[in-house]
């Protein structure tokens, strides 16, 4: 069968999904990976507060309270 077919197999999986897919893809198994081995609960005191909660989620809220920092103070282009 030439290259050229239709039913050809040649085209690879690499060439029918973009890199980008291919990185998403990876990202989200790093993510599963990485919850499960932080699911230990974790206590964290702030002022007189005691919030206990797996180890994950508090990181992943540190991360969105970050990126919600960073959109607030970036500067825009002009």
């Amino acid at each position: 069968m030439s290259a050229n077919h239709p039913g050809s197999q040649s085209a690879g999986v690499f060439n029918r999904f973009a890199v980008r897919y291919w990185v998403a893809i990876a990202l989200v198994v790093l993510a599963a990976i990485f919850i499960g081995q932080n699911r230990d609960r974790q206590r964290v005191h702030l002022l007189w507060l005691t919030v206990e909660s797996p180890m994950w989620l508090l990181l992943a809220a540190m991360l969105m309270i970050g990126v919600i920092v960073g959109l607030l103070l970036q500067r825009r282009r002009t």
